[in-house]
Parts: C-alpha cells; sequence; structure tokens
C-alpha cells in the first residue's frame, strides 16, 4: 500500500510539473494561410484562423522527417506549411517565441498529388 501511495505521488509530481513547464504560453497548431514580416496566420483543427506576431526574438526551426530539425529563418515561412507554434499573450495579441514547421512533401515526379 505504502509503495503504491508512493508510486502514485511520484507520477502525480511529475504530471503537475509539466502541465506547469509552458506556464503562460499557447500552442498554435495548423497549416500556415498567410505570412508576412510581420506575423503568420495559422489555421487550426478547428478551421478557425489564428494570428500569431512574429517578433525579434522568434527562433525558428525547420523540421526535415524523419527526424531531423535545423535553424531557420522567418523568410522560410511559406503558405501551406505545418506548423507548431509556441506563444505568449500580450494583450489581444499572440507572440511567437519559437515556431517550429515542416514543409509539404512533394509528390514524387511523374505522380500527381491528390
Amino acid at each position: 500500500m505504502a509503495t503504491r501511495s508512493l508510486v502514485l505521488g511520484v507520477i502525480l509530481t511529475f504530471l503537475a510539473a509539466s502541465a506547469w513547464a509552458h506556464g503562460d504560453k499557447v500552442h498554435v497548431r495548423g497549416t500556415i494561410t498567410n505570412v508576412s514580416d510581420t506575423s503568420v496566420t495559422v489555421k487550426g483543427a478547428d478551421g478557425k484562423p489564428v494570428e500569431v506576431k512574429l517578433v525579434k526574438s522568434t527562433t525558428f526551426i525547420l523540421h526535415v522527417p524523419p527526424t531531423s530539425d535545423q535553424p531557420a529563418k522567418a523568410s522560410d515561412l511559406a503558405v501551406g506549411d505545418t506548423v507548431v507554434i509556441h506563444a505568449t499573450p500580450s494583450g489581444d495579441s499572440l507572440q511567437a517565441d519559437e515556431v517550429r514547421f515542416t514543409v509539404p512533401a512533394k509528390p514524387a515526379p511523374g505522380k500527381s498529388a491528390s
């Protein structure tokens, strides 16, 4: 019984720590529908657009499947890219801390995208 309580306590501690890991951060996930020098608009799974401001401190990471990540820059973003943005609420807007993105796969030569 004591072991079970100890294990449960450890599990709850890890869950609480992971919930606090991002503090007030917001995750925005979806497909880029618009990109400019100052912001990116993302269409999420619910179909609603979310605009996230790009700031001087925003970092960009290109994910190249299956497991490679490489540094990128804002100008590498394009409409159609899939993104996960870690953002900080600032008033009525979101400011991107980190933008991780994947470029859509290109169809093989001679094959059409369906």
